[in-house]
């Protein structure tokens, strides 16, 4: 037999391999009951971070403190994420409030370091100041924080595109190779038995001596 078929499943197993090794795995870091996982997809060359636990000292007493579990994000460099959160801070639904908290927090800033002799100024009318760049500032952390979420969802939805397409090519490999196999296989099954049925018939004929070689 030629064994046409090996060859297919030869493909068909390494392609099958290949999804056992599509994930790497990377160190998983603990913030005390924080956890953070570090993953990469191979075929997309994507890395994700897989969040568990969670930090219940930055939870109100009144509130459960919110768990993770096996939630991923993507990862993206600070610098990137820094880069790419003032492209979505541009946008016209975020850029008024974005440059007005700038602006403010300068003239705070400013305010407070202009002041001569704070010792001259009423202790109310400081407090009142750096409440108010304080609150700033937190505004501007919380927009930052909501920039940064609206980009990582819509990075996500793009990755998690890239490896379902990745997964689908995949299987169809499988697929193809395997129905490959099978094809060759059924077709030397079919040979075989035709080499069978012809030994078969030449040893009848053979034994019977209907076609003698000479008188």
């Amino acid at each position: 037999m030629r064994k046409l078929w090996l060859f297919p499943m030869i493909f068909f197993i390494l392609i099958l391999l290949a999804g056992g090794l599509r994930w790497a795995k990377g160190p998983l870091q603990n913030y005390g009951d924080f956890q953070v996982l570090h993953t990469k997809d191979r075929w997309t060359g994507q890395r994700w971070l897989y969040f568990f636990g969670g930090w219940s000292e930055l939870s109100p007493p009144t509130q459960p403190y919110v768990l993770y579990s096996g939630e991923r994000v993507p990862y993206l460099p600070r610098e990137e994420l820094e880069m790419r959160r003032e492209e979505v801070l541009k946008q016209p639904e975020y850029e008024r409030k974005w440059l007005g908290l700038q602006r403010q927090i300068s003239e705070l800033e400013v305010k407070i370091g202009q002041e001569p002799d704070l010792q001259s100024v009423p202790a109310g009318e400081v407090r009142t100041v750096q409440q108010a760049l304080a609150d700033a500032n937190w505004e501007l952390n919380s927009l930052y924080a909501t920039a940064e979420q609206v980009l990582l969802a819509e990075d996500k939805e793009v990755a998690k595109k890239k490896e379902l397409l990745a997964t689908g090519v995949w299987g169809l490999l499988l697929v193809f190779t395997f129905f490959w196999a099978f094809h060759y296989f059924l077709a030397e099954v079919k040979r075989w038995k035709q080499v069978n049925e012809t030994y078969e018939i030449v040893e009848y004929v053979t034994k019977n001596n209907r076609y003698p070689l000479g008188k």
